[in-house]
Formats: structure tokens, C-alpha cells, sequence
């Protein structure tokens, strides 16, 4: 595609609009695909001297980062397309671009991101759980917004040691308005300390799983042998309006002989 600029250049050191066009160049930059052809850019740029400054320089355009010559949305195009699961070598083959650039490129993007989510402000309802990954790497906490449904960050470890750091950096820790986690004291401990405008609310899976943990004990306070029949412990944890009719009357035999 053959394109021209209108917009007067700019000095690329001081952002001075006082310069003088030296001498002019073709530039050709490669674009993100249209359907699915490849397209390349084609305009002309300059050589300016600003007259601010004394210094020398390359006429620069918006999207295109110094020195590539690519746009950024090709850069973000590949990103997406490299990080839901295809191989670089198919990459490759479909932009016409050398493996190193793709994985360049993949890493350029993925500190660029990460930078704009180092910025990003906690959500103000904030949910944190624990998750284990292997013996090697053991645990993480994951943190999300509730509010979008999206996770905000993963960061390692669990105990309070692990987190501190990476919580004392954390931006917007004051307009966190509630926090939904488990029952640990720990994480009850470290909300306590880093978000203390938060209410503390505990987890529906949590709580739900806790009622089952105290149901069970009481069934097992009342008839030893249920340890053992785990038909009818799956009986007791379903819900009524699952059951059939043959289960129902089961359970109520049990429940009639414990009451």
C-alpha cells in the first residue's frame, strides 16, 4: 500500500516541530495481515534537523517504533496468535518472518504488557485463592478482580514471607473495598495488614465445603459404619431433587434409623 503523511514531522529528541527537511528516503513497514494477505506499508520520510535542539534525526511516525520495521499492531497481532497456541514455525511461514524476529518481537510485547499491569490499580472487590502447581515450583496465590471476572496477577508461594514483597509494591491498595478468600489465617493476616480499608468476606466454595466437612463428622458421630459405605455418604452430599426415588427411600431409612 502506498501511503503519505500529512502531518507536519517532529524532531525525534526534543518533539520540536521547528525543523528542516535534509533530504527524503522510502521507507517500507510491514502490517498486520488484511484477511489473509500480507501487507506492506510504503511512504516516504526525512532526514530532518531540528533547529531547537542542533541535532540530527529520522523522521518518526506513530505506531511504528524506533528502529523496527513493523507496526506495532503486526507486533500485538503475533502476540495473540503466538500466545493461543500457534508454533512459531507457522508464524513464520504465514508472516514471512524469520523465527528470532517472532520470538523478539513475542518478548518485546510480553514486557510491555507486563509493565502496563505493574501500573494497573488493585480492583476494588478483590478475590484471592492458593493453587498448586508441582513439587518443584509448589504453590501460588492467584489474585482476581471479581468486579470483571478476569485474573489479575499469579504470584508465587503462599506464606506470608513469599507475598510481602510483592504486596508492599501493589498501586491502589486503599481502594480495595472487600476481599473474598478461604478461611486461612494466614491470607486473613496479610489482608489485615495491606488492605486496611477491605471487609473480609469468605469464599462461597470455602464455607460450602466447610458445612459438608461438619456434616460428615456428625454423620460419622452418629453410625460408625458410614466411614465405610461410600454409597451412602454420595446419597447425603447430593441434592434432593437429584435423587431417585429407589435413593431417596435409602437415605430416609438411614436418616430414620439416626435421628
Amino acid at each position: 500500500l502506498d501511503l503519505t503523511y500529512n502531518r507536519l514531522p517532529r524532531c525525534s529528541h526534543c518533539s520540536s516541530k521547528k525543523v528542516r527537511k535534509k533530504s527524503s528516503y522510502e521507507r517500507k513497514v510491514h502490517h498486520e495481515l488484511i484477511g489473509h494477505r500480507r501487507t506492506i506499508l510504503r511512504f516516504k520520510a526525512y532526514k530532518l534537523f531540528c533547529n531547537e535542539c542542533g541535532r540530527y534525526g529520522n523522521q518518526q511516525f506513530p505506531g511504528i517504533a524506533k528502529y523496527q520495521r513493523s507496526t506495532e499492531r503486526l507486533q500485538v497481532q503475533i502476540f495473540h496468535h503466538h500466545t493461543s497456541g500457534i508454533s512459531q514455525k507457522e508464524l513464520s511461514l504465514q508472516f514471512k518472518q524469520g523465527k528470532a524476529t517472532i520470538e523478539r518481537w513475542y518478548h518485546r510485547r510480553y514486557q510491555i504488557e507486563g509493565n502496563e499491569l505493574l501500573n494497573t490499580p488493585c480492583p476494588k472487590v478483590l478475590g484471592l485463592d492458593e493453587h498448586f502447581f508441582s513439587r518443584k515450583h509448589g504453590f501460588a496465590t492467584t489474585l482476581c478482580d471479581l468486579k470483571k471476572h478476569k485474573v489479575f496477577d499469579i504470584v508465587k508461594g503462599r506464606r506470608e514471607v513469599d507475598l510481602n514483597h510483592y504486596l508492599n509494591s501493589l498501586k491502589g491498595k486503599d481502594r480495595v473495598q472487600v476481599v473474598c478468600m478461604d478461611l486461612s489465617n494466614t491470607y486473613r493476616s496479610l489482608v489485615k495488614k495491606h488492605f486496611p480499608n477491605a471487609k473480609i468476606v469468605a469464599d462461597r466454595f470455602h464455607v460450602i465445603r466447610l458445612v459438608q466437612h461438619q456434616c460428615m463428622m456428625t454423620y460419622r458421630e452418629l453410625s460408625s459404619s458410614i466411614k465405610n459405605n461410600r454409597g451412602l455418604l454420595a446419597l447425603l452430599r447430593t441434592k434432593p431433587d437429584k435423587l431417585t426415588s429407589h435413593k431417596k427411600i435409602k437415605r430416609d431409612t438411614f436418616l430414620a434409623e439416626n435421628p
